[in-house]
């Protein structure tokens, strides 16, 4: 049936045309069909219509909101990740916010933490159980294993334009997997930092997986280059919970805080804050750094809140380190799991000290002065403030109650190493500015090295590797091709004009013969020669 009609519109075609040519004989005036139409209409058609489709798609690019994912795995990603999340919800005309949360945020254990993001009204599209519990290294294996199972799901519902990921946790490392394998364009926040355990190569294997960057510092801003990423995909922006301590730390109702988690009588300056996590690559020992840092504290005797550790390898042999030693009923103690961001930082502010190994106390209790202990090497390279003192060898109770002494009670400069309060700005101008028609396919920028001497490449192979022998003789100026053997592939011979213009004129002229027929006789101009100078010692006989 469609070959028949293509038969009979064929043989309609033929019979227009002849028409046509019949008309055109005949002298009879035909109104001209677009074959008809000169040259320069054409042109001018085509520009038209390409303008047009130009602007139509500059107008859908102006028009359409960006489409970012922000996944957080836990308490103290979220501190994090929710100053960006309300600066984008702010912006309802440049972008659309998917919020999808896994890890620890979904554990009793640890706080049920996901209800804080709800009562801060931002809707959860997917809540992902994908924490195995064990606390240990099998358990951190088997629940990225898990995160990989159920997020391409979830990614293929939402599609989103940008997956927005932080810092170095194993929850973070299934994420950025996920996304760079189903084509997502990754933000990732705090990369190129240096800090001990399996985080730092967990960070940096995001950091290559992550298409864009948003960092706190220039040094980890200088990481990233050296790691070979596109400085002009790297934003440095400072940290995103800079932006709400440094704006909310000064609150008038900060006493009523501390007293609500510490009791009436604590005064401020005059309470601990103590976090200390387990170092996943050397668990035996941050256990027992954990327990020299509680005997250090009920021995020092003051007003101390303690945090329950995350859910890495060795947290639950330091929980029940921590209820052996009968912290819970202590009454110098009070164990949570749990305190809303914006709690814990008039805690952290005011507080006499804060021990242990939490980045927390090398970043954000450096912007109120905060004295700090820290233990071990959980944070080993971390940039930090003259508030910091290290305790890396925290091998006995003695040494950490010392440093207790040394710090309890001091202040220091405010530091902002981290951030200056303006990082949620820069970081939605920066989202922004992600032009989804680039390729997908990141780029790396390595640094210059040595080619091979010797090309691999066929054409190279097949071309005759030759020099430009230039003879400025009294008499005749002459050029050849010659070849890496010395053999004369084609010579050029003109009479020596007088003048010095007219002799460099001629001689470039030359030059740029033997290049034209160099290409079409299929050689390889490596340099240029005297034959006299650097050929002296094997002269060629016909030169």
């Amino acid at each position: 049936m469609i070959r028949r009609e293509g038969k009979r519109l064929n043989k309609g075609g033929e019979k227009d045309r002849e028409r046509e040519r019949s008309g055109s004989r005949s002298g009879l005036t035909m109104r001209p069909g677009p074959i008809a139409r000169n040259p320069h209409e054409l042109y001018y058609l085509r520009m038209q219509r390409m303008r047009e489709k130009t602007d139509k798609m500059e107008e859908n690019k102006a028009t359409r909101k960006l489409r970012v994912c922000v996944a957080t795995c836990n308490r103290a990603d979220y501190s994090k990740l929710a100053p960006i999340m309300f600066g984008i919800k702010a912006n309802p005309d440049e972008f659309e916010l998917e919020v999808v949360v896994l890890g620890s945020h979904l554990i009793d254990d640890y706080g049920n933490t996901f209800r804080m993001i709800e009562q801060d009204d931002f809707d959860i599209g997917s809540k992902l159980h994908t924490i195995v519990r064990g606390e240990d290294e099998a358990a951190m294996v088997e629940s990225v294993g898990l995160a990989l199972v159920k997020l391409p799901d979830v990614l293929h519902r939402l599609r989103p334009d940008v997956l927005v990921v932080h810092g170095d946790r194993f929850d973070a490392l299934a994420l950025a997997t996920a996304a760079a394998l189903m084509n997502i364009r990754i933000l990732h926040l705090e990369g190129g930092e240096v800090s001990g355990t399996i985080d730092d190569s967990i960070r940096h294997a995001i950091s290559k997986l992550a298409h864009y960057h948003a960092c706190c510092t220039r040094t980890a801003e200088q990481h990233l280059i050296a790691m070979c990423e596109d400085h002009t995909r790297i934003l440095l922006a400072g940290c995103p919970s800079y932006d709400k301590l440094l704006a909310a730390h000064h609150r008038d109702d900060y006493m009523d805080i501390i007293r609500n988690w510490l009791g009436d009588n604590v005064k401020e300056h005059d309470y601990i804050v103590a976090l200390q996590h387990p170092v996943t690559t050397d668990i035996k020992n941050s256990i027992k750094i954990y327990e020299l840092m509680l005997d250090a504290l009920i021995s020092f005797n003051k007003k101390t809140l303690v945090l329950f550790p995350n859910i890495d390898a060795g947290s639950k042999e330091m929980v029940r380190v921590m209820r052996k030693k009968g912290v819970e009923q202590h009454p110098n103690f009070r164990a949570v799991k749990h305190v809303p961001f914006e709690q814990f930082i008039q805690l952290v502010c005011h507080a006499g000290a804060m021990i242990g190994n939490s980045s927390c106390g090398v970043r954000e209790a450096g912007a109120f002065g905060t004295p700090v202990i820290n233990l071990g090497s959980r944070q080993t390279g971390r940039e930090t403030g003259e508030n910091v003192l290290h305790v890396r060898d925290a091998d006995t109770q003695n040494k950490i109650y010392h440093a207790l002494e040394l710090q309890f009670g001091k202040r220091y400069p405010c530091s902002k190493i981290y951030g200056d309060g303006n990082a949620v700005p820069r970081i939605l101008k920066f989202l922004q500015t992600i032009d989804l028609d680039e390729p997908l396919q990141k780029t790396f920028c390595f640094p210059p090295v040595k080619e091979w001497d010797i090309s691999q490449d066929i054409d190279h192979i097949l071309e005759t590797q030759s020099a430009l022998a230039v003879d400025l003789g009294g008499t005749n100026l002459r050029v050849a091709i010659v070849s890496m053997r010395g053999k004369i592939v084609k010579k050029y011979t003109q009479a020596n004009p007088k003048t010095y213009e007219t002799r460099m004129e001629l001689i470039l002229k030359m030059c740029m013969e033997a290049v034209i027929d160099a290409v079409h006789l299929n050689c390889r101009i490596l340099g240029v020669a005297d034959p006299g100078v650097e050929l002296h010692r094997h002269p060629h006989p016909h030169l």
